[in-house]
């Protein structure tokens, strides 16, 4: 059960974040997941991704948004994790065009959830 005094939890919740349930997984210490929460936005997976697309850098587009998926998986944070998968998808596959708008959107949900862990930190 999320704290209701806690206004990082709630914000984030209110982004679509998996608070109860990425909870569980941290043994319902809400202490440790806000602090692995605190660190996320201080590595910028977003740029490494835009750097290795601008690139055309498929192994490092792969290395990169997998690590994105995966970390925020295991965050919570779900709705990116699935659009991260999107361009790891692509490269697995061999479709090398669409990145752009991928990447669109993986930078726009990450820019307000780091905005929003950053304001709560």
């Amino acid at each position: 059960m999320v704290a209701a005094d806690n206004k990082l939890f709630a914000s984030l919740k209110e982004l679509g974040v998996d608070i109860e349930g990425t909870l569980s997984r941290f043994v319902d210490d809400d202490e440790i997941y806000t602090r692995f929460l605190s660190r996320f936005p201080d590595e910028d997976r977003v740029t490494a991704i835009r750097e290795a697309v601008m690139a055309k850098d498929n192994d490092a587009i792969l290395k990169t948004a997998h690590k994105l998926k995966g970390v925020t998986a295991n965050l919570g944070m779900d709705s990116l994790s699935e659009k991260a998968e999107r361009i790891v998808s692509k490269i697995r596959n061999n479709v090398n065009d669409g990145f752009e708008e991928d990447l669109r959107a993986v930078s726009e949900e990450y820019d307000l959830i780091c905005k929003t862990i950053l304001e709560n930190r």
